[in-house]
């Protein structure tokens, strides 16, 4: 777009706390085939780091304006920050977590053009739900009625009963600049837009025709769903409504009206317990009460209707009729609870010093959930940490650690008791969470692999997945640790629950950060190496829906392992000095070792960490393991001969070969070849490795833990900042340092 051009459209996107969607909302708009419109995206003073996603997009498209504010002022007083800065013929706004569907700015335009410039234009919307169903509006039918005349409020009152938002409207920007429209602060700001521009407006079209996907979200995204003095705010976005109404004897007709859907708001948002807490709904009906009373017209009666009677409790401050009917309901639709041990227990007291840990479904001592521990042992003794552990893995528990045998009295028990529940995987669906305890998910791995809701997508991955009940799992979450900002955005768009994002590194790399030379040689002399060998981890992933693996001909069958390359040629490629580790996922086979003592199955090696330590060099594929072994900077290839298999199967989230972390081969000679002539190790696959680590080792300082046990254990907020990636001196490897 030419500089001083008038577009025909400005989109105004407001931006706070939207990074998990903000990308395929811009993405929806300027992909559309229609090109000539502005993007003005607002950062409320984003704390997520919205605002750097719109200076991305700002970057690499002209029209895409970046506006950041220097405080957080709310959605209303955001969007008129932006529309200040319109230059569109026509204004949109769009929310940062919905999206325009394709060809929708064309169907808007060619609507304006055939109703000659009216000052608003309606189109419809469909709701965009968690586990991807898509319901139509409930109203959509009245745009098909309309045909191509244009009308007033007062001639279609219909238009006034729907969904009180600003984003399914097109406005004229000289219609709102003449009438000074604008937002104002506080929730439910929509109210007092909607009402004074539709009924001021004297010409409106519509279109027939899904403009908008309006994402629901689950609990707590949606700025609403969460219960506060905030709600309060509708009385006094309705007493705004009320006022212009009533400063217009032209618009006196509107005062029942008005009156009613205000009430039916008011009504809804009551009944609401995310919205307003239990101990609060007393107050605020007599608040609703107090309204009612400022605003009932003269002459005013309810109809015999279920939404009059509520109305009319509200009217007369009647809050022991409205409660008894409350009651009533949920007696009509509860169940009685199971009297078990278990819900006898959880009515114990909590120990508040009391925390709950495990590792890959009960079986490790292991992962961030272990360096959490041991840290906690050193900031936090008065923790008592307990880990739980099936029957089957009792080994895996070093000696020196409590634990409890999962499923036993002990287990029930602590799941009573302790305040803290720290794992690495989703607590079994049976894990009640009680009042006051609070969980801790600190996932595993960095995101290549789709999760969550976006397996949706992959119904091979996805075919024992039951979506509702890991939803009902991560609703527990109270706090979700990740390792760089790439990983939060994945993780609260696939994963719609209210925690808190935790972006402090993942502790279990605390050690590649502050692990010296020594330590490295310890590890590495325990495994059998010395300094002269190049040792060489190969770390593939799974395969969903894959039973075996076949390798080539003459090889052991190692059906389940998920290995792809001979570890006796890898050896063999690296010379007289290679030195293969096999870790094969932790949910497949273990791995053959060789007679030569050239290659070493350590598959069920307690502790990873020590085994990226050892290694000079990492082979894997799609496997999370990549970014963390990027913290040693140290050379990586990525094998991926079955890349469109991958993907048709399970799915990524970038193509790895389009940003790889070093050498990326399709074929075992070519891997092979890499080996033998030093390629992976160029200053080529060393900037692809420096940019591999800027996006993905953001986090990762060597103070994770620490950040972690005095958030969460101790209640500090102010824990040590992340130390520079260039300020970073992560453990050497031994072979390189012996080679010079």
């Amino acid at each position: 777009m030419a500089l001083g051009t008038v577009p025909r459209f400005s989109i105004v996107v407001p931006c706070h706390a939207s990074r998990a969607w903000l990308r395929p909302c811009l993405d929806s708009v300027l992909s559309q085939s229609f090109t000539d419109f502005e993007v003005i995206g607002v950062d409320d003073a984003d704390p997520d780091g919205s605002g750097r996603i719109l200076d991305e997009y700002a970057a690499a498209d002209p029209r895409v304006r970046a506006l950041h504010l220097d405080e957080n002022i709310g959605l209303g007083l955001t969007r008129n920050a932006g529309l200040k800065e319109c230059r569109g013929e026509y204004v949109l706004f769009l929310d940062a977590d919905d999206t325009y569907t394709p060809g929708s700015l064309d169907a808007i335009a060619t609507r304006i053009d055939n109703t000659n410039q009216p000052d608003i234009v309606l189109f419809g919307y469909e709701r965009i739900f968690w586990d991807g169903r898509v319901v139509a509006s409930q109203r959509q039918e009245a745009f098909a009625r309309e045909g191509a005349g244009v009308f007033t409020a007062a001639e279609r009152p219909i238009f006034l009963t729907f969904l009180e938002v600003v984003w399914n409207k097109a406005y004229r920007r000289e219609f709102l600049t003449r009438h000074s429209f604008a937002f104002t602060s506080g929730f439910y700001e929509d109210a007092p837009w909607t009402y004074s521009t539709m009924l001021t407006a004297e010409r409106i079209a519509t279109l027939d025709r899904v403009v908008v996907h309006y994402r629901q979200h689950r609990t707590g995204g949606n700025i609403h769903a969460t219960s506060g003095r905030r709600q309060w705010d509708i009385f006094d976005q309705y007493d705004r409504v009320h006022a212009f109404i009533q400063s217009d004897p032209d618009l006196a007709g509107w005062r029942r009206f008005a009156f009613d859907r205000s009430l039916d708001h008011i009504v809804a948002v009551l009944a609401k317990p995310e919205r307003i807490d239990p101990d609060d709904r007393a107050e605020f009906f007599h608040a609703a009460h107090a309204f009612a009373k400022r605003w009932k017209p003269e002459g005013y009666t309810t109809d015999r209707t279920a939404r009059g009677f509520k109305r009319w409790l509200l009217i007369h401050d009647d809050y022991a009729t409205y409660s008894t009917l409350k009651l009533s309901s949920r007696m009509l639709h509860g169940q009685s609870p199971r009297k078990t041990v278990r819900k006898m227990l959880r009515r114990s007291k909590l120990d508040p010093n009391l925390a709950a840990y495990t590792a890959y479904w009960f079986k490790q001592y292991a992962c961030n959930p272990r360096a959490i521990y041991e840290k906690a042992a050193e900031l936090a003794p008065h923790i008592r940490g307990v880990w739980v552990v099936d029957n089957d893995h009792l080994s895996a528990i070093p000696e020196g650690v409590e634990y409890v045998v999962a499923d036993s009295p002990a287990y029930e028990k602590l799941l009573s008791k302790a305040t803290y529940f720290i794992s690495n995987m989703n607590w079994p669906k049976e894990v009640e969470k009680r009042e006051g305890q609070i969980h801790l998910q600190t996932q595993h791995g960095t995101p290549l692999k789709t999760m969550g809701t976006d397996l949706r997508n992959f119904p091979q991955a996805a075919k024992d997945l039951d979506l509702e009940e890991l939803m009902r799992q991560v609703d527990r979450w109270d706090f979700n640790l990740s390792s760089n900002r790439y990983s939060s955005e994945i993780w609260e768009r696939t994963y719609p629950a209210y925690f808190e994002e935790l972006e402090y590194g993942y502790p279990r790399n605390d050690r590649l950060l502050t692990a010296t030379l020594d330590d490295v040689r310890a590890i590495r002399a325990e495994l059998g190496f010395d300094d002269s060998h190049l040792v060489i981890l190969y770390a593939p992933t799974f395969r969903d829906g894959v039973d075996s693996v076949r390798l080539p001909t003459g090889l052991k069958d190692l059906g389940g392992t998920g290995l792809q390359l001979d570890p006796g040629q890898l050896a063999g490629a690296a010379g007289d000095h290679g030195r293969v580790l096999v870790r094969t996922h932790y949910s497949l086979s273990t791995a053959p070792e060789s007679h030569d003592g050239k290659v070493l199955d350590v598959s069920r090696h307690p502790r990873v960490e020590d085994l990226l330590l050892a290694a000079d060099v990492l082979i894997s594929d799609y496997s999370s393991i990549t970014f963390d072994y990027a913290n040693l900077d140290r050379p990586i290839m990525l094998h991926v001969e079955d890349q469109g298999f991958y993907n048709s199967r399970r799915g990524t989230y970038f193509d790895v070969a389009d940003f790889p972390p070093g050498v990326v081969t399709r074929s075992s000679d070519e891997l092979f070849a890499a080996l033998r002539n030093g390629t992976f190790a160029t200053p080529e696959a060393a900037k692809h490795r420096h940019l591999y680590r800027e996006k993905f080792c953001e986090f990762d300082d060597g103070q994770a833990a620490e950040r972690v046990v005095r958030r969460v254990f101790l209640g500090e907020t102010d824990v040590p900042a992340i130390v520079p990636l260039a300020d970073r001196s992560p453990a050497p490897s031994a072979y390189f340092v012996h080679n010079g």
